[in-house]
């Protein structure tokens, strides 16, 4: 398929208002992946009919499978999920996705009541952002702390890319994953990790793909730069492609203290002692090369070499799991909770609960 017959499959795929609906729930959920059963809009609503849209999403590249999916043979099978069986597929909106439509998809209507807004009116969009945040995080966010990181992103964000059109689409993906790290339940989790280099747009990027396809649903994985650039690097995301892992990369961040604060495990790649430090993390330094301007065949061997790593970093992670409940009195796990359990929506809701009595639902 040429870029421009992709293109065009993409638009097609999206003329459905309801993958538009779709898209904003992914880019608002917190957990950083999502089920089918996770973005299904409403109690009566069939959660087949969203596997089948995100299958659509998938097969043109706007929405990544996480785990399920072994693309690359140098990759192993799958994880199974806690009771032995096939996991659930968990998706992502990968960066094209957000690029391309993500604008659009918060502008859409959430309910037959609300009309569509327009995607150049960034106050109007980061507005129904703003409220549409606010009820996902009530529990633990005011209103005005959920505008306030709102506000933030997008202004650090407007600092730091070149597309003032992407900028909506990237504020909600950035200010609710930051919200969720600011609102954990358990922090310093060890099955949250979280890498960091220069630019965020090489080794960092390469490791949370990987760890996110070996890992599926069972570590949380984060990346940022302590000096974040505009875009991802051609010839990482290119290598990264042909191994079926494009989709998992994000846009280049910037490290905060909240993420560093939520995550239990933190991997630097060339950034110092730029990271802050809080006791009873796990830090981790991997001396890899920076594959910036290197040829196909240099940046292949560093993939290689930070799969080995994440393989290994995972195989600690599930054996010290395995130490602690050999060791903690049955029903006690409070220190090693399963990550999606902490995402999990509240009992008796669903993405779109309705909000109010003219049956208005949010985009999540």
């Amino acid at each position: 398929m040429t870029p421009d017959e992709l293109r065009s499959a993409q638009k097609l795929t999206m003329a459905n208002p309801a993958r538009l609906r779709l898209l904003a729930r992914m880019l608002t959920h917190p957990g950083g992946g999502s089920t089918a059963a996770d973005l299904v809009p409403h109690p009566t609503s069939s959660t087949r009919d969203v596997e089948q849209d995100l299958e659509a999403l998938v097969a043109v590249g706007l929405v990544a499978s996480v785990g399920p999916v072994a693309a690359d043979a140098r990759l192993p099978e799958a994880p199974l999920a806690a009771d032995g069986l096939p996991a659930a597929p968990l998706y992502r909106v990968s960066s094209r996705g957000i690029a391309r439509f993500g604008a659009a998809a918060l502008a859409a209507p959430r309910g037959p009541r609300e009309p569509a807004l327009d995607v150049h009116d960034h106050e109007a969009l980061l507005a129904r952002l703003t409220e549409t945040l606010s009820d996902r995080f009530a529990t633990n966010a005011g209103t005005a702390t959920v505008e306030r990181l709102v506000r933030e992103c997008y202004s650090s964000l407007s600092e730091q890319i070149r597309s003032f059109a992407h900028l909506p689409a990237l504020t909600a993906w950035l200010a609710t994953d930051r919200l969720a790290a600011m609102t954990e339940v358990t922090y310093g989790s060890p099955r949250d990790v979280l890498f960091v280099c220069v630019h965020n747009t090489g080794r960092s990027q390469i490791a949370a793909a990987v760890t996110r396809r070996l890992a599926g649903d069972r570590v949380r994985v984060r990346t940022a730069g302590t000096r974040p650039v505009a875009e991802p690097d051609t010839m990482t995301e290119a290598v990264l492609a042909r191994r079926g892992l494009d989709g998992l990369i994000e846009f280049p961040r910037e490290l905060t203290d909240d993420i560093v604060r939520a995550s239990g495990v933190i991997v630097t790649m060339g950034c110092g002692d730029s990271c802050p430090v809080y006791p009873g993390r796990r830090y981790l330094d991997w001396p890899l090369d920076d594959p910036a301007g290197r040829p196909a065949e240099e940046v292949e061997r560093i993939v290689d070499d930070i799969t080995a790593r994440v393989r290994t970093l995972l195989a600690e992670i599930d054996a010290a799991e395995t130490t602690t409940d050999a060791t903690v009195p049955s029903g006690d796990r409070s220190g090693w909770p399963p990550y999606r359990s902490r995402h999990a929506w509240p009992s008796g809701t669903t993405a779109d609960d309705t909000d109010d009595a003219d049956g208005r639902r949010e985009a999540r």
